[in-house]
């Protein structure tokens, strides 16, 4: 049964809010991988809040347009598939990376960052940053890092007069 235009473009609607939505998104190539390997790494992407669609090329394209996004630069002839997240802008890049160890078929293509088209070069140093919460841990480190080093040194002052007190005590008993 064919798809109505309503349909059409009602999927195209959906798909342009999703990307106006996402502040990480990639294209991905998904040729040879299985169904089941499919739904295997649609769950994969589910648990960290990531949508996984397969789009029509022609129809990424309008979406892209109507986002402002130069779509002249996208040259792909095969079935593609687009991870967004609305999170955060690098959990679909490093998830994919990392899938794609478990699916070599799994190609990425590129994506939008900063509401721009990047290439693969982009999404792969994306994929390679730490994820939002290892970055405000590191940051929580680094502010408590003083702190932690005057608490040192002021318990290193009680500890030495406190060490000494027990060494006149020893010497008196």
């Amino acid at each position: 049964m064919a798809i109505t235009r309503k349909e059409k473009e009602a999927t195209l609607q959906q798909l342009t809010d999703d990307l106006k939505k996402a502040k990480g998104v990639v294209f991905t190539q998904y040729r040879g991988l299985t169904v089941k390997q499919m739904d295997n790494l649609r769950k994969t992407l589910r648990k960290e809040n990531v949508q996984y669609k397969v789009v029509k090329v022609t129809l990424l394209k309008k979406a892209l347009e109507k986002l402002g996004l130069a779509s002249s630069a996208l040259k792909y002839s095969g079935p593609l598939a687009v991870a967004t997240s609305s999170e955060e802008e690098t959990v679909p890049a490093r998830l994919i990376k990392n899938a794609g160890k478990d699916f070599p078929n799994l190609i990425i293509d590129g994506g939008i960052f900063n509401n721009e088209l990047v290439g693969v070069e982009t999404v792969a140093r994306l994929a390679s940053l730490p994820s939002k919460q290892q970055l405000l841990g590191q940051l929580v480190s680094v502010l408590s890092g003083p702190a932690r080093g005057l608490v040192t040194v002021l318990s290193g002052n009680t500890r030495n007069l406190l060490n000494v007190l027990n060494a006149i005590k020893e010497k008196k008993s």
